[in-house]
């Protein structure tokens, strides 16, 4: 999933920014989280690795320039784009931090999803393409009415499915969804993403296995799964495959 930050003191370039880059997102099917922060210190407090951030230079307190100082020693993978109306700031920018872009205020459309598309190609370049898939998914709305919609995940962001009372449950490290699928259909789906039954009800990806023991398997997350005793032989060699293929 991409953590994507927007930095400004500015609340009216904050929203600006933000519907530029949900609507970009979602028109793609990538899977992010957007946060936005009102100064450089609430960003430089939170605990995370964003992937993409849009960081004003003019700040008050500490300036972004001195934010994306910070930001980039802690982490040289992050991408950041400044957005500033004053463009003298700019060659000092550069001198300081490896920004990805600048965009003069106020930010259009155009300039937002050019920088959007060249990051992701960027990631994905360097990551390996990220693959996803889509579910529709069943969620409670406000009214307490169930309904569905069709939601994007990134194949590496799910530990498992499990299939409980005639729905199938998405598991990812923090949240869950349900859908309704067969588990025929599922399996077959998700086999050339690398996940394999290790029980007639849970199919698990196999990049998130952490240890076996008998016929029980400790995922990254430390959620416990338990594996059949009938599907356990065919489980291990496609978990050894796996591996064999992947060191």
């Amino acid at each position: 999933m991409f953590l994507i930050a927007i930095c400004d003191d500015s609340r009216k370039d904050s929203v600006r920014i933000a519907k530029f880059v949900k609507n970009y997102m979602k028109s793609v099917s990538i899977p992010f989280q957007l946060i936005i922060f009102k100064s450089g210190e609430e960003l430089l407090n939170f605990n995370g690795k964003f992937d993409l951030i849009f960081l004003d230079i003019a700040l008050t307190g500490i300036n972004g320039i001195q934010v994306g100082k910070t930001l980039w020693e802690r982490n040289r993978d992050v991408k950041v784009i400044y957005t500033t109306s004053y463009k003298q700031f700019c060659r000092q920018a550069v001198n300081y931090v490896h920004a990805f872009a600048f965009l003069e205020k106020p930010v259009t459309k155009v300039t937002v999803e050019r920088q959007l598309c060249e990051i992701i190609q960027y990631i994905q370049e360097e990551h390996g393409r990220i693959e996803v898939v889509n579910f529709e998914v069943l969620e409670v709305t406000e009214a307490g009415e169930l309904e569905s919609r069709i939601k994007s995940f990134e194949v590496n962001d799910i530990y498992y499915f499990e299939y409980i009372n005639r729905k199938i449950k998405i598991k990812l490290e923090n949240e869950q969804y349900f859908f309704i699928e067969k588990m025929k259909n599922l399996t077959e789906k998700m086999q050339k993403y690398d996940f394999a039954s290790c029980h007639q009800s849970i199919l698990v990806n196999l990049r998130h296995i952490k240890n076996i023991k008998g016929y029980e398997i400790l995922l990254n997350n430390e959620d416990k799964l338990p594996a059949s005793q009938k599907k356990s032989a065919d489980f291990r060699k496609k978990l050894n495959q796996f591996i064999q293929n992947n060191v």
